[in-house]
């Protein structure tokens, strides 16, 4: 790994910063994440308005499978940041992406059942959940990039934000919220769009009246999946940095080169 080639710069960040940096990050990336977006979550999407509209399936099943295909579309651009982090866009080829997503799918699935039945049972105490969710917070990286087993991802994800607890369930809490906002802003926007400005009316019901669902808010929630991905990834790399020290690393190679600080200069 070469700390000097890193497209981000490699410093201790705060929870507001690392959430601030993810979609400029995947904005930045965008040669990349939009092809990515077009092969993995279009057809996730079509996928839930199949279900809905043509297999009749609840909306409570149809969000459940929405979740479930954004997960798995989630640990593709993971790993697409992780090439990101260190090549530019057009060195990134989304063959070799999915090729070893799809290698580690197996146990990112586990990993992420795992994980999520301990939230769940974490869940009924709610003080427990404060505590799950730090420590499952980069679970999937892990798992991913540095491929961990299942249980072995959750010891070293609990490992890498001991002492971090508090900012890591800022995180966490953030990511949480994010495909909320974002199924929100997708209803607002595309139930406005079709009912006021086309004239259409509400052909596909609204999420404000109890419909339970619409293509606008399953359309919200997928845009959010690579900002989601962005941000935990960039949470990953912090706390990387923190106890690998990559911060104090690059300095002394910069200094042992004589040539300044060129990375803050040319990265994020």
């Amino acid at each position: 790994m070469n700390l000097g080639a890193a497209r981000v710069v490699l410093r201790v960040r705060t929870a507001a910063d690392l959430l601030d940096l993810a979609a400029p990050f995947c904005l930045r990336n965008r040669a990349v994440t939009l092809p990515l977006a077009a092969t993995l979550l279009l057809p996730a999407f079509a996928g839930c308005l199949l279900a809905r509209y043509v297999l009749a399936w609840r909306w409570a099943f149809v969000w459940l499978l929405a979740i479930g295909l954004g997960a798995l579309c989630e640990a593709a651009f993971t790993v697409a940041y992780s090439e990101l982090m260190f090549l530019a866009p057009a060195a990134v080829r989304r063959g070799a992406i999915l090729g070893r997503t799809l290698r580690r799918l197996p146990s990112f699935v586990v990993a992420r059942v795992v994980t999520t039945v301990i939230h769940a049972v974490a869940f009924c105490v709610f003080l427990l959940i404060l505590y799950t969710a730090s420590i499952c917070l980069v679970v999937p990286e892990v798992s991913l990039l540095e491929g961990a087993g299942p249980f072995a991802a959750i010891g070293r994800s609990a490992r890498a934000v001991k002492g971090r607890g508090a900012a890591a369930f800022g995180v966490a809490l953030a990511i949480a919220l994010l495909p909320g906002a974002g199924v929100l802003a997708g209803e607002l926007v595309g139930g406005t769009l079709v009912s006021m400005v086309l004239q259409l009316g509400e052909p596909f019901g609204n999420l404000f009246h109890g419909s339970g669902g619409t293509p606008y808010a399953l359309a919200g929630f997928f845009v959010t999946v690579p900002l989601v991905a962005s941000a935990r990834f960039l949470t990953y790399i912090d706390l990387r940095t923190r106890k690998e020290g990559w911060d104090i690393q690059l300095r002394f190679m910069e200094m042992a080169r004589g040539d300044g600080y060129p990375v803050e200069e040319r990265a994020v």
